[in-house]
């Protein structure tokens, strides 16, 4: 099937994708198209035609939370283009769009003296995968920040959620639960602090994530929620399972919770080793730790 030409948007559409190339693990056979709406007219036309012809599809942020096969995608992979990476605030309140890095965005409410968002620093991603994800770190979610999100609906239609009518929860939302509503604007309202205030607590947030995590080898950032009174990297860690490694997959010794990509790790490595994992807490504590990753 020759999408490229029966879509005709201003945007991409690569076939034959090699999805390792779009995510932080480096992990993932081929997607079939890798389709980049240029605008929201772009997105609804692609959106249809995947609806129509019946084909799988799954919005892409930064690829920071998933793993995806070695089988690859067979279906359409989305990642917003160029009108979804816009930015304007009005006092402490923000419009963002979807398609943003979340580092990017940081920047911008730095500049401009608005405190909120120093715990998501380090974290790779886009505000659309944040929202849906309900990024957060050290006791902080993005969603105490959020004021409302636009999406595309399955229809096509343009809907306005307000924040409580998007069900947060610990890492998961309305969005996250309903994979046919795609987030492609965020309303956001912040504190105006000082900021050299703004610039040390950023400034402690990398030093404490950099001091605890291996932010230089790739990897999905954590890969279990941590359950009710416990942290999942402890839990790890005291059932043995630190440094364990299947193929290139390793248990990082510096954040249990970690499962790295030490060079050419294939997701076969990475799921035998998370169920392996799994399974030692489970023998030791009885606990059934629940990936946070994404499997494609």
């Amino acid at each position: 099937m020759k999408i490229e030409e029966e879509l005709r948007i201003k945007g991409k559409v690569i076939p034959h994708k090699p999805m390792r190339e779009l995510t932080s693990l480096r992990i993932g056979g081929t997607a079939d198209f890798f389709v980049i709406p240029e605008d929201l007219e772009d997105l609804k036309k692609v959106l249809t035609f995947c609806r129509k012809e019946g084909l799988p599809m799954f919005i892409i942020g930064n690829g920071t939370k998933l793993l995806v096969r070695d089988e690859g995608f067979r279906g359409v992979v989305i990642k917003l283009g160029r009108s979804f990476k816009k930015i304007e605030s009005n006092g402490s309140k923000i419009k963002v769009g979807a398609g943003v890095d979340l580092s990017t965005l940081i920047n911008f409410t730095v500049e401009r003296s608005l405190s909120g968002l120093e715990c998501l620093v380090g974290i790779p991603g886009t505000v659309g995968g944040a929202v849906v994800r309900n990024a957060g770190a050290f006791g902080e979610c993005l969603s105490d920040k959020i004021l409302s999100a636009k999406v595309i609906t399955e229809d096509n239609g343009n809907l306005t959620f307000l924040r409580k009518e998007m069900k947060f929860g610990y890492r998961s939302s309305t969005f996250w639960e309903n994979k046919n509503l795609v987030v492609i604007e965020v309303s956001l309202e912040l504190t105006p602090g000082k900021k050299e205030r703004i610039l040390s607590r950023m400034k402690e947030a990398k030093r404490r994530k950099a001091s605890t995590q291996p932010l230089s080898i790739p990897s999905a950032g954590c890969v279990f929620k941590n359950p009710p009174s416990f942290s999942a990297g402890f839990l790890i860690q005291q059932a043995g399972c630190a440094g364990m490694r299947i193929g290139d997959a390793e248990v990082s010794p510096q954040h249990s919770n970690f499962i790295v990509n030490r060079g050419k790790a294939t997701a076969k490595d990475m799921l035998e080793l998370i169920k392996e994992v799994q399974g030692r807490v489970k023998d030791k504590f009885g606990i059934t730790l629940e990936t946070e990753l994404e499997i494609i």
